[in-house]
């Protein structure tokens, strides 16, 4: 996989801790058989910590969580879009640019017919 950024999703530092950390770094130094099963109960921890995370009321999760639970359809997708790109090679941004440039053009087209009588080129 190509790393093109080292910071971690909001989900992963949400879950992770200094424990498992530790348990990953030490995983090489065993066999393959002990790799494999060192390796699934690290992610049966994992998804038994994103359970619980999901498990909490809604007012007590994390706020990174709701972070865009406010914001309307067009807001989630451009923040979502723009999240994304930091994980991406640069063709893959750009091609993620030009998808944000469209839905602007979208909305603002939208816009337009909103505000006016249904037509897009008024005489």
């Amino acid at each position: 996989m190509d790393e093109t950024n080292t910071r971690q999703p909001v989900l992963d530092t949400l879950i992770q801790s200094r424990d498992l950390q530790m348990l990953k770094s030490i995983v090489p130094y065993f066999s393959g058989t002990q790799q494999r099963t060192i390796s699934f109960l690290i992610r049966l921890i994992e998804l038994q910590k994103t359970m619980q995370l999901f498990d909490a009321e809604p007012e007590m999760q994390a706020a990174e969580l709701q972070s865009g639970k406010n914001d309307s359809p067009a807001e989630r997708t451009r923040h979502m879009l723009n999240v994304m790109k930091e994980f991406c090679n640069p063709q893959e941004q750009a091609n993620i640019d030009s998808l944000i440039g469209f839905f602007e053009m979208f909305e603002s087209y939208e816009a337009m017919m909103a505000d006016g009588d249904g037509t897009p080129f008024p005489l």
